[in-house]
């Protein structure tokens, strides 16, 4: 029970909220906030169960909950504290990915072009390196403004993997080198390279 109460912590958590923000920005990796959301809402929780139904059926009549069908992993309380870990390096992360990208030149040409108002707000985070306590919807589209020069460029491990195992023979480093620029290729063809970004799903 005290589990579930900070599972449900968590999900209200304030942290979290700034990252699914944040998400609406384009090149934010959102596979990462999808999948810890994702490992989050799968530490179910039900109190219903008796002792007289576990013993006389393995399957939880209230939730389903099958013990055989689960992995064998740490305790739930040792899940959440590293859930909560993960959080803070989610946000000090994503921090320093928007902070070197409105470094760029490509983006310090659009922040010339924003609004005097909405210039000292992104000035005043790159300065201060840290994110606002709220993050306001103009701020967030101020960040989107001064980023839209850049290029997502999704990068998928699996398109990736098989990308360089190409016939799956062992291969010189000269050789993987060579498919693994290929690949690249083909991903950024017809975009400019300086303004190319890329982000591993």
């Amino acid at each position: 029970m005290n589990d579930d109460k900070k599972k449900n912590a968590l999900i209200r958590d304030a942290r979290l909220q700034r990252l699914q923000k944040l998400s609406t920005i384009d090149l934010m990796p959102m596979q990462q906030l999808t999948e810890f959301q994702n490992r989050l809402a799968g530490l179910k929780s039900c109190f219903a169960l008796t002792k007289d139904e576990l013993q006389s059926s393995p399957v939880c009549p209230h939730c389903e909950f099958r013990p055989s069908l689960e992995l064998i992993g740490s305790p739930s309380s040792k899940i959440l504290a590293q859930l909560d870990d993960e959080l803070d390096t989610l946000i000090s992360t994503w921090t320093e990915t928007l902070l070197a990208n409105l470094n760029d030149p490509t983006t310090r040409e659009n922040l010339s072009l924003l609004a005097p108002s909405s210039q000292r707000q992104v000035e005043a985070f790159i300065k201060k390196r840290e994110l606002p306590d709220a993050l306001q919807q103009d701020f967030l589209q101020d960040l989107r403004e001064a980023l839209s020069g850049l290029v997502k460029v999704v990068v998928k491990t699996e398109a990736m993997r098989t990308a360089l195992l190409a016939g799956g023979s062992p291969v010189t480093p000269a050789e993987m080198k060579k498919r693994f620029e290929r690949y690249l290729d083909d991903l950024t063809k017809g975009k400019e390279p300086s303004k190319v970004r890329l982000v591993l799903e």
